[in-house]
């Protein structure tokens, strides 16, 4: 760069000492033209080597976005689970949520899944039917298939709270509807204001291993369009296959 920049400095100072030069009659035509016109030359070269440069970088940059786009770390995209605990539900119209027990949801979610049913909400809620069959194949699917007691404790106390919000919802303005899974779902998902364009999602990816911690993705519509989009189908299959949980003769789903 600096040997272009001192080319570019003696071009000038050769085009300005010639035409003084030419002012003062002490050359003749003849060479300031062709002064003037190898001035033109170089800086024609100049400038296209200039553009030449600036389509290489561009190039470069753009290669550099596509390599930086594809080898995204994980690290980048996935996050320890926390049960949706990082989702703000203060301001929400719609919540829904999908998991096998969903014990740590409900129960870190509680206070303000009230309040949002106080406050009008629809909040929609699968989990898996506490049937034998069932609770056996969450077992098996952790590959605990020995211990399907585990799945049992957890699913109890989910819906235990989840009578409680069903009174609170048959007291209020706000809609709670809960639907039982003859399966066990491959992901856990909660999804804040899903119809908008401020809308979140946390997919939880669950393990074959009884315990460890799931890794979480973050999804969001105004960034993630595609994969927002389909787990929020994602759940609205699972929602249609489901069967209405009814508590103390009063649907929860009206």
């Amino acid at each position: 760069m600096m040997f272009r920049a001192l080319d570019l400095v003696l071009t000038i100072a050769v085009a300005v000492a010639v035409g003084v030069l030419g002012a003062l009659d002490v050359v003749g035509p003849a060479v300031t033209g062709g002064a003037t016109l190898t001035t033109l030359g170089l800086l024609a070269l100049s400038s296209l080597h200039g553009r030449s440069t600036l389509g290489a970088l561009a190039r470069s940059v753009t290669e550099l976005g596509r390599t930086m786009s594809d080898r995204a770390s994980a690290d980048r995209l996935l996050a320890p689970s926390t049960s949706g605990v990082d989702l703000d539900l203060g301001t929400a119209d719609d919540i829904r949520a999908v998991g096998v027990t969903l014990a740590r949801t409900i129960r870190n979610h509680y206070a303000a899944l009230q309040q949002r049913l106080d406050a009008g909400a629809t909040v929609r809620i699968a989990l898996i039917a506490p049937e034998a069959a069932t609770i056996a194949e969450a077992a098996r699917r952790s590959t605990i298939a020995d211990s399907p007691a585990i799945f049992e404790h957890r699913l109890r106390p989910t819906l235990d709270l989840l009578e409680g919000l069903a009174q609170c919802a048959a007291a209020g303005p706000g809609r709670l509807q809960v639907r039982l899974l003859d399966f066990v779902p491959a992901f856990g998902l909660v999804a804040v204001d899903a119809e908008t364009p401020h809308g979140q999602v946390r997919v939880d990816i669950y393990s074959h291993r009884c315990g460890t911690q799931e890794p979480t993705l973050p999804l969001y519509a105004d960034r993630d369009a595609r994969w927002f989009r389909h787990f929020v189908a994602e759940f609205d299959r699972v929602w249609a296959v489901g069967r209405p949980y009814e508590v103390a003769d009063e649907q929860l789903s009206r």
